[in-house]
């Protein structure tokens, strides 16, 4: 057993015209390092929610590890040792000029840099996730992926005279280029299980929606052969990938054949579809992390200025309309209740991540999950005291649990808050927007 060879990184499970990558398994490693954990990839979310937060039901009352959680934060309660609250931080680049805070403060997001209004003339900056993915990204088969829950053309006024580009994206690979993101969540799966070859690839997915097979049915015996060789976590761990891989594309399949809601471009117009392809991508994510297809996302739960209505709540108004309270009660309420139904989509994403063991920890332990949104309160339309969620322990670099707190008066950088999510995948010296360094206190 100990001079059995270490599987490839790169390893399929190989059937018909089709290659399903494997999850990262501790077989993968050189024998000498198969039990250090240190091994185990660290990957990066930023996770991004439009419109603000309803700050008073977010922000705990205390600071350090012994605080009493907040109304809105309720459904993380049972993650709390895994994430930490910080308030206090500001994104200055995201002021605009004049008018236009939601799109120059999607546009700041994670690049930390001010963005030049216009609507034809683009020019901002690169976004964490691509200053990760220029470093890591050439480790996977996937540089990074762009998820998100709108489409939209980048072309035209969005907010003010800022360009839409600023408006619906929050990865860019430079001053001029956002990425688009994708909003299918079948192509996405057809992305994360591509082979090495596109062209076979593509021509296996036509071929499984034509004869309405799952990818898993060809290769059973490869995975049946290759579950023998492993030893009993490995051979664990993959038998739940898979079922996990069947039961996600089982979904997808059924509400491709039911409702336009994944349909590229197309907005979700009931909330139980909007709800449903939230999770889709919950379980996408962790599904691209889990095969190691990738180890970088960013995803959009709306554009800026999204009028998402939630029927499924009792609400029929359009969020970033609600947004704008006039500290009306009943406004507020309103934006309690799209806030608390956000955090109970991240804690099912937590909860995922935090389900699928890695080594001896787990897949939330080994990330860096960041959350925020372009403004802090949707009626000030203030860029300072933003609403962050910090979760994961980045494999050991960071330390959860706490509500930590900076002073209005100090004016730290959310910018340097990402300097630190970056450090957790070993991606240090860098500079980002206004950055001057990461944050020792998370």
């Amino acid at each position: 057993m100990n001079q059995s060879p270490a599987l490839s990184r790169r390893a399929f499970l190989g059937g018909g015209a089709v290659a399903v990558s494997l999850p990262f398994l501790e077989s993968m490693l050189p024998r000498e390092a198969r039990a250090q954990t240190a091994a185990t990839p660290k990957r990066l979310i930023y996770y991004y929610v439009p419109n603000g937060i309803n700050m008073a039901g977010f922000r705990p009352a205390a600071a350090g590890a012994g605080y009493a959680t907040p109304s809105m934060l309720v459904p993380l309660e049972p993650l709390k040792a895994d994430f930490s609250v910080i308030t206090g931080l500001e994104n200055a680049p995201g002021k605009p000029d004049d008018q236009g805070d939601h799109a120059s403060g999607t546009a700041s997001f994670i690049t930390g840099v001010h963005a030049f209004k216009s609507e034809t003339e683009i020019m901002l900056g690169i976004s964490a996730d691509q200053v990760a993915a220029n470093q890591i990204g050439t480790m996977t088969r996937i540089k990074s992926l762009q998820l998100g829950m709108q489409a939209g053309s980048t072309a035209g006024n969005c907010d003010s005279g800022y360009s839409c580009a600023y408006a619906r994206n929050i990865s860019w690979s430079g001053p001029t280029t956002p990425l688009p993101k994708l909003t299918d969540p079948a192509k996405i799966f057809d992305e994360i299980f591509k082979g090495t070859s596109v062209t076979d690839s593509d021509a296996a997915a036509a071929k499984r929606r034509a004869y309405n097979k799952s990818v898993l049915d060809l290769v059973t015996a490869d995975a049946t052969r290759l579950t023998a060789k492993l030893g009993r976590t490995d051979a664990n761990k993959l038998q739940e990938y898979l079922t996990g891989v069947r039961e996600l594309e089982r979904q997808i399949a059924g509400t491709s054949t039911t409702t336009a809601t994944c349909a590229p471009g197309v907005r979700p117009v009931a909330s139980t579809d909007f709800s449903t392809k939230v999770k889709q991508m919950a379980d996408l994510m962790v599904l691209a992390f889990q095969c190691d297809a990738t180890r970088i996302i960013t995803f959009m739960l709306g554009n800026a200025l999204s009028n998402q209505t939630y029927p499924a709540l009792g609400i029929t108004r359009g969020h970033h309309d609600i947004s704008h309270h006039a500290n009306d009660v009943a406004n507020i309420d309103m934006l309690q209740t799209i806030g608390l139904w956000e955090m109970e989509q991240f804690a099912y994403l937590l909860t995922k991540m935090k389900g699928i063991t890695e080594g001896t920890s787990n897949m939330l332990y080994n990330s860096a999950v960041f959350l925020s949104s372009d403004i802090s309160d949707g009626n000030r339309h203030n860029h300072d005291d933003l609403p962050v969620l910090l979760a994961g322990h980045g494999g050991g670099a960071l330390h959860p649990g706490k509500h930590v707190v900076y002073a209005k008066t100090a004016k730290q950088k959310i910018s340097n808050l990402l300097l630190s999510t970056l450090a957790t995948v070993g991606v240090t010296g860098m500079m980002l927007g206004d950055g001057t360094g990461p944050l020792p206190e998370v």
